[in-house]
């Protein structure tokens, strides 16, 4: 087995926690506390009983978002009882009585030396009888008939029983000391039967055609069918052992306090299939037969596997073979792509310099990225000895969209691809693969249609959080690098402007002027000297601390920063160097550096290729007239500066006339090719309001990169990436308003699709859930217990080595609100190091000892209140093992929130709490797949009990993580619902006219509009027509189309009448008519217009006046 050591490791420290959090350390065990008071969880109490006020001490109910401030309400747990009962309920065949066997412990107090004794207790001859149904049977286990066990059976189909079986506490509630002795610690309730037989089985719904499934849930059915469950349980969970070969029965159940399952890992095999999939020989082919020969194999097998999943279908049950059939069709449709792309690279010559060219690229870009990492300054050997090779789906990903992205009139171009694989399987690496063939392409075809393609933005690449957008620009600037090493080989053939990546986000992040620009690089300077850097501005160009094509510090120390970081005021370019000369991006003559752009005022002149922003930027259209330059609407190429925007406005050009001496030289007049490709990573995360604002501007970013060829409205490719996704049919609808292809597609079961495989446990450990329960016990008290078993845990763990315990070393906190987090700061700082002290110290009943972990008291976070400049530096520090030279402190603890759910993409986590169930299977998937990437991984769910759907989780905890994708929600987007029409439609239309209409963009132009201008009626009927694909098969489709397209009446005809006033502009202008105006301020305007996507309704204020 991989890691065996650290699976030990996980196995040791999740014992130690069961222990610590439950008992018995021994059967017989003494103890100097009160057992209440030692352990958690595991307590049956007498009837009764009520908490304690000193539990009345709730770690913060909050259950606010990210940027919300609701708080849901809970009731106080002094109202609470503890429970005294505990059951299972289960299905089973055949009459003869099951044997039911309970163990607990209980303890009793010496009077003389105060310490508790525990005594075992198994009950094993207990028989229950299934055909006595109607009334609750009961079974007294002790004379008094205090404890006992009650079941009620009830009669199914044939000779199946359903069957609820609880053991309860009937005992009296006593004086405080007493009360201890009466309570029934660790019990366990175990059914199986007499003669070993396996009788307890799933109750499978029954196949009502009344009851709506959609394809999602019929799709599920199929892929889950394996996914059984035997028994449900009732303030605990349950566990199943004995399965019968086919896996429909089990032969044993019992309850678990601390349940634990093993998420198997489910990855891309390797590929031993022949022919070859190495980035460096497929770039390296001489022609496209060539590569034909390399990559034909993979669609062989991926036909073979096809066909021999279609011959299974036979096997399966009448009511799954409808969708079996549709699952191999899908597959078949993607097989019938890849191969088309495959053909285009055989016969088009183009198309396949561009394919080379996106493998020697992705090749550099891999080799020179981890020999960054592992030469550790030593510069004495390259990477050439790296080996770059293509997961199977990636590469099949990359050849079935050549088709639409090469022929812009295939009917591929108007499927969105929807590439969906588990988080750590390399998602990025296709996308990115995918990118450097289209923007290779496009230069490859220099012109089309009269518009120039050797520049402009090629790729949008869209984000919703600025941690996943910072690290995902990070990433893709090393292929960008070598994009352009491969470029200035071959000038001549990949024409003279640079490859370059811009950065795309608020002002919170990057400057939107040089001038800013400038003054926060001379502010960075002057920290140095100071040591300090909290008066530096929010916004920086500092988005690249390393090379990213040898690795070398960009900002170890000032002079290593001066260096690096440089603000030319003649070229008003901030341009980055590598510190090392022999680097392909140190300071050379005439070399531009880095090739990155972070600054607004750049990134309009200078159009890199690839453009990574978040979505709440593309909320800037409206308002800034220079955007269209990133839709390729421009004025031309101006020497010296760049490009010039048709709404470039006057201190743009007086910024040009002082770089090109009032001198402005055209090198070419042409207007460029919009953005042939566009990529919206984790999709799941465009969903509710922002979803719904995100499909409005959408229309007016489709019509923006579309062209007209023959009559017909091309838009680009769109490409959308996802873990976790159901319903995407309706998400992709509602916000691109196109049919999705996933990809890649299901077989008959969860666990194969040939190109992602599940491993077995025993050869390839997966990644380890295990849930807390601690009814009557407060958030803090549990959180604070925990948090101190674990840290001290694995520092006492002497058996492991340092290297062995490193990913479980670094305790990821997990939190629902910013709320409970901010709790939690105090508790690591205060509470758990004091716990932690009392079990250094504690020695009797104690089996394995534990050791105080010393840690500073800087408790990092990952939230949404974090400085930028500072979460590149805490995900060094995560990467800081604790073993080895240690340049940065390793971490202890860090909190995080639902920020850390994508993009924090650190191998050696393995450990996790998760505070709460979090609000989404998503979320859950999302977040949880940050620790075990690489090395076994373990995580504790804590659940609160006074929430239900804790509660829920916790008792079907195995069906629900035996199952998880299928327990992903669908996602809501309804961008034309009428509240969100109300907040931003004429947003879209105002977005779609400025940056489109010839003479409109200039803040001065908003006068210009004419209600009978062609472009206009162009403009609306692409949005009708959008509003046509969204709809599709919708019962109000037509009333819903007329309120539409009245409100588009409405909106223009009102420009109209702003015109024909006077003197009207977009918007900043207090002298003149402002037709715009941002929603919540008091601004004069027509049209109130978000700032941000993520823009809400401001509160209102209530206040209470007594009368007199």
């Amino acid at each position: 087995m991989k890691h065996q050591d650290m699976v030990n490791a996980r196995k040791s420290l999740l014992k130690r926690l069961r222990l610590e959090l439950t008992g018995p350390n021994e059967p017989c065990e003494i103890l100097k506390e009160r057992p209440s008071q030692r352990y958690l969880c595991g307590i049956l109490w007498p009837a009764g009983t009520g908490m304690e006020n000193s539990e009345d001490d709730q770690l913060g109910a909050g259950n606010e978002g990210e940027e919300t401030g609701q708080q849901e309400i809970l009731p106080p747990l002094s109202a609470a009882m503890n429970p005294s009962s505990l059951g299972l309920s289960f299905i089973s065949r055949g009459s003869a009585p099951l044997q039911v066997t309970v163990c607990f412990g209980v303890y009793h107090q010496d009077l003389e030396t105060k310490q508790w004794e525990r005594t075992p207790v198994e009950h094993n001859a207990i028989l229950l009888d299934p055909t006595r149904t109607g009334k609750r049977q009961s079974i007294s286990l002790v004379s008094d008939n205090s404890l006992q066990i009650e079941y009620h059976s009830r009669q199914l189909q044939g000779d199946a029983y359903a069957i609820s079986l609880f053991l309860v506490n009937r005992k009296q509630q006593q004086d405080k000391v007493a009360r201890d002795s009466d309570c029934i610690f660790q019990p366990v309730i175990k059914v199986s039967d007499k003669d070993q037989a396996r009788r307890f089985v799933v109750k499978k719904i029954e196949n009502d055609q009344s009851i709506y499934q959609s394809p999602d849930d019929e799709s599920d059915n199929l892929l889950y069918k394996d996914q059984v469950v035997f028994a449900s349980g009732h303030g605990t969970a349950v566990e199943w052992a004995d399965l019968s070969s086919d896996g429909q029965a089990a032969g044993t159940l019992r309850t678990a306090t601390i349940p634990s399952y093993e998420l198997p890992r489910v990855i891309p095999p390797e590929w031993d299939k022949g022919g070859s999939l190495d980035m460096k020989e497929l770039g390296q082919a001489g022609t496209g037969e060539e590569i034909y020969d390399l990559l034909s194999p993979l669609c062989n097998e991926y036909g073979k596997w096809i066909d021999e999943e279609r011959e299974k279908i036979k096997t399966l049950d009448a009511d799954l073979k409808k969708t079996a059939e549709r699952h191999i069709s899908n597959c078949e449709y993607a097989l019938e792509r890849i191969q088309k792309g495959l053909n285009t690279i055989r016969r088009d010559q183009t198309v396949f310099q561009a394919f080379s060219f996106a493998n020697q690229a992705m090749s550099l870009q891999i080799e020179q990225t981890i020999w960054a990492k592992k030469k550790e300054k030593d510069f004495s050997s390259g990477p050439d000895s790296i080996k770059a090779q293509w997961r199977p789906f990636q590469i099949a990903f990359i050849l079935q969209g050549i088709a639409g992205i090469n022929d812009v009139t295939d009917d591929e171009r108007n499927i969105a691809d929807l590439l969906w694989f588990p988080t750590g399987g390399g998602k990025t690496e296709a996308y990115l693969g995918l990118a450097a063939f289209t923007m290779a392409l496009k230069k490859l075809k220099r012109e089309q249609d009269g518009l120039r393609g050797d520049a402009g933005v090629t790729v949008l690449m869209r984000y919703t959080l600025r941690l996943l957008t910072i690290q995902q620009f990070q990433r893709a600037t090393a292929l960008i690098c070598a994009c352009e090493v491969l470029r200035s080989r071959q000038p001549d053939l990949y024409g003279r402007i640079p490859f370059r990546i811009g950065l795309w986000v608020g002002t919170k992040s990057t400057p939107n002027t040089f001038d800013e620009a400038a003054e926060a690089i001379k502010e960075t300077k002057e920290s140095y000297k100071r040591k300090d850097s909290s008066s530096l501005q929010t916004g920086t160009p500092v988005q690249v601390l390393t090379c990213p094509w040898c690795g070398s510090s960009l900002i170890k120390d000032e002079k290593c920063f001066t260096h690096s970081y440089f603000a030319d005021k003649r070229q008003r370019r901030v341009k980055i160097f590598c510190t090392r000369k022999e680097c392909e991006f140190g300071r050379k003559p005439q070399g531009q550096g880095i090739p990155v752009v972070v600054t607004d005022e750049e990134i309009y002149r200078l159009l890199p290729d690839l453009l990574i922003g978040t979505v709440d930027k593309f909320a800037r259209m409206p308002w800034v007239g220079e955007v269209q330059g990133l839709f390729g609407k421009v004025q031309g190429e101006i020497k010296d500066w760049g490009f010039l925007a048709h709404g470039a406005d006057a201190r743009t050009m007086d910024c040009m006339n002082r770089v090109t001496g009032g001198r402005a030289e055209y090198v070419d007049k042409k207007e460029l090719l919009p953005p042939e490709l566009i990529i919206q990573d984790e999709l799941h995360l465009i969903s509710g309001p922002l979803g719904t604002m995100v499909g409005l501007y959408e229309s007016a970013i489709d019509t923006l990169c579309s062209r007209e060829i023959n009559g017909k409205s091309i838009g680009p490719k769109i490409v959308a990436s996802t873990a976790t996704i159901r319903q995407a049919k309706q998400q992709i609808q509602g916000l691109f308003a196109r049919d999705v292809a996933i990809f890649p597609g299901s077989g008959l079961s969860a666990g194969d699709s040939f190109f992602a495989v599940e491993q077995p446990v025993e050869q390839d450990p997966g990644r380890v859930y295990a849930g807390i329960y601690a009814p009557g016990k407060s958030m803090k008290t549990a959180l604070v217990r925990i948090y101190a078993a674990l840290l001290a845990s694995t520092e006492a763990m002497d058996e492991y080595t340092d290297e062995q315990l490193d990913p479980y070393k670094t305790l990821v906190g997990y939190f629902n609100s910013l709320r409970e987090l901010g709790g939690t700061v105090r508790l690591v700082e205060d509470d758990i190091r004091a716990r932690m002290t009392v079990l250094e110290k504690r020695k009797q009943g104690q089996k394995y000892p534990f050791k105080q972990r010393v840690y500073g008291n800087d408790v990092p976070e990952l939230t949404s209140r974090i400085d930028s400049r500072d979460i590149p530096k805490i995900l060094d520090a995560l990467n800081q093992p604790f073993h080895g030279n240690k340049e940065t402190a390793p971490v202890d603890v860090v909190l995080a929130s639902n920020m850390i759910s994508v993009g924090v993409d650190v191998d050696r986590l393995g450990l996790m709490v998760v505070t709460g169930q979090p609000k989404t299977t998503a979320e859950y998937i999302q977040s949880t797949s940050r620790v075990g990437r690489k090395y076994p991984g373990l995580v504790i769910t804590l659940y609160n009990w006074v929430r239900p759907r804790d509660t829920s989780h916790y008792e079907q905890f195995r069906s629900y993580h035996s199952a998880l994708y299928r327990y992903v929600e669908a996602i809501s987007v309804t961008p034309l619902a009428s509240r969100a029409r109300d907040r931003a439609l004429a947003a879209s239309i105002i977005s779609m006219i400025r940056l489109s209409v010839e003479n409109m963009a200039e803040r001065q132009e908003a006068g210009n509009f004419e209600l009978d201008h062609l472009e206009i009626e162009r403009i609306t009927d692409q949005l009708m027509d959008r509003v046509d694909a969204i709809l599709d098969n919708d019962s109000q489709k037509e009333a819903i189309r007329e309120e539409i397209r009245q409100e588009i009446e409405k909106h223009l005809t009102r420009w109209e009448n702003e015109t024909n006033i006077g003197s009207l502009v977009y918007s900043g202008d207090k002298r003149k008519r402002n037709l715009i105006y941002s929603l919540g301020n008091q601004s004069s305007g027509a049209f109130g217009v978000p700032n941000s996507m993520r823009d809400v309704e401001p509160g209102l204020g209530i206040y209470l006046r007594q009368e007199d």
